[in-house]
């Protein structure tokens, strides 16, 4: 079985190394889930430098073209966005392994303004700007939720380890545990709503349930790391309107001469 049957067999798109096995214990082990957890985090760290700093030299070089100091800036500010976008096609390589199609150079231009022109009517850069600016925001706040929440579930494993180290203070009164919920008076008292870590037994149940909610979101860990990279993809970088016959000419076809053994 080939590449793209292996894929189609789990639902995953042929662009990406991101597999959702049916087995949630095999899909807690594959590459697909920890690739994904780099590629949210690293997302987060850069979504947020990216977006301050293209946000911050494409208004300040727009603003100083009234005194002319800011068309040498707009054309810096155009060069910089295409060298994110290299950046951003490098690390899209921990999930798209075939990669992202090449980039388009500028058009060629000479003398200051055509130039300022032609790098502004550029693809890349406009897709840069629009991916690290308008697209950047709601990107983080996907990311970092859902990150999360994968990260609080993989903690709560180890919940038997550390819960009896956690101080708690209920009415003046001094007690270790860990609260999952709302305890104004202590979580034996009346109005304590949820689940409170104050023994190896609960500590335990606690860790299973852990266990089982990280089994069930690592499906949505993956398919938002999917979900990033495709933009990525589609926004970014564009369609490869050659990828396809790329796959067949990279496949072995009917014609192909048998292995000989």
């Amino acid at each position: 079985m080939n590449t793209e049957d292996m894929a189609s067999l789990y639902g995953t798109p042929i662009w990406t190394r991101l597999r959702m096995y049916r087995n949630p214990i095999r899909m807690l082990f594959s590459a697909g889930v920890w690739a994904s957890a780099w590629y949210l985090l690293s997302s987060m760290i850069l979504c947020i430098v990216l977006f301050s700093v293209v946000t911050s030299i494409t208004i300040t070089s727009a603003a100083l073209v009234i005194i002319w100091a800011g068309l040498p800036l707009l054309i810096g500010s155009a060069y910089f966005i295409r060298g994110c976008a290299v950046m951003e096609r490098g690390r899209a390589r921990a999930v798209i392994p075939e990669g992202l199609p090449a980039m388009t150079p500028v058009a060629s231009a000479e003398g200051f303004f055509p130039t300022l022109k032609a790098v502004w009517k550029d693809r890349i850069t406009q897709r840069g700007l629009a991916h690290f600016t308008l697209l950047a925001i709601p990107l983080l706040v996907l990311d970092a939720v859902v990150w999360t929440i994968w990260v609080a579930f993989l903690g709560a494993i180890s919940v038997p380890i550390w819960y009896r180290y956690i101080p708690q203070t209920f009415d003046g009164q001094q007690m270790h545990g860990l609260a999952f919920g709302y305890f104004p008076h202590g979580p034996h008292h009346k109005g304590a709503i949820g689940y409170f870590v104050d023994s190896d037994l609960s500590a335990a149940v606690a860790a299973v349930i852990g266990v089982v909610l990280l089994l069930a979101w690592n499906y949505v860990l993956v398919a938002t790391a999917r979900v990033h990279a495709s933009t990525v993809r589609s926004v970014v970088a564009g369609r490869d309107p050659m990828a396809a016959a790329r796959r067949v000419l990279d496949n072995p076809g009917p014609l192909s001469s048998p292995t000989t053994t």
